[in-house]
């Protein structure tokens, strides 16, 4: 890339960021020249691609970077954004793949993608299953307020689809709160016996949760390193298709709203 184009790229995803600034601020945040700064704000403006803010001594984002993020969000819905990735955990990774959206009361798969290991997968698109013991429904979960999130789940005890699955509201709550603080879930033996999963979720441009993303391995194939691998697999993925369907970095890294509302 050119060192032109590499600045000017540099201006735009700074003012990506939703401030505005000045040339001054935009050259010492860069650390360069503010003459520099002010040729390729100069071009950046006739282009459309930045304008001057509302006091005239800043600059924001313009209608034309507008218009090629639109463009490309119009490509990205969540189906054909997630799907190279699911495949990718299902093909190279060996991971049963699941995307799932939160719909009432359960998870709903908008995908399940077949790995080559022993794991056979019985939900098809627009099954459901449970929240409380799927990763990728307790990921969806931990976005919302605790009061929302027992409403959600009703009356105890919740069902118990396995010896290991969690029926009450205060143990459900702790695992939550550790969800919140990691950025992910697991789901060990809770829904099927045998089987590990974990899920992240997926954020869109505004940085709201949309759906989820989730693997499954079985269980007696993981010790503590193929867990923690298999968590960063799935966080990845998510972080990736969240990316790509608008999300900013800080987006996917911040604190639920939900875990802030219930401090």
């Amino acid at each position: 890339m050119s060192q032109s184009a590499d600045r000017a790229l540099a201006v735009l995803d700074l003012l990506g960021a939703g401030q505005e600034l000045g040339v001054r601020e935009i050259a010492r945040e860069l650390d360069l020249a503010a003459s520099i700064v002010q040729r390729m704000i100069n071009t950046l403006c006739d282009r459309g691609y930045v304008e001057r803010g509302p006091g005239g001594q800043k600059y924001r984002v313009g209608y034309r970077a507008f218009q090629v993020g639109r463009s490309y969000l119009a490509h990205g819905d969540l189906h054909a954004v997630s799907l190279p990735e699911l495949r990718t955990m299902a093909e190279r990774d060996q991971i049963n793949a699941y995307l799932g959206v939160l719909r009432g009361a359960s998870v709903v798969y908008l995908e399940a993608l077949q790995s080559k290991g022993p794991i056979a997968i019985t939900s098809t698109q627009g099954s459901s299953a449970s929240l409380h013991s799927t990763a990728f429904g307790k990921v969806l979960l931990a976005e919302l307020p605790d009061t929302e999130i027992a409403a959600i789940l009703g009356s105890e005890p919740f069902q118990r689809l396995t010896p290991k699955t969690k029926t009450t509201l205060d143990e459900f709550m702790e695992e939550i709160r550790e969800v919140r603080r990691t950025g992910y879930a697991v789901s060990d033996e809770e829904n099927i016996e045998g089987v590990f999963a974990a899920g992240a979720v997926i954020r869109d441009a505004s940085g709201q949760a949309v759906a989820s993303v989730s693997g499954a391995v079985p269980r007696h194939q993981l010790h503590s390193d193929g867990i923690d691998n298999l968590c960063h697999i799935v966080v990845g993925a998510a972080q990736r298709i969240s990316r790509r369907l608008g999300a900013a970095p800080a987006a996917m890294l911040r604190t639920s709203r939900s875990a802030l509302q219930s401090s």
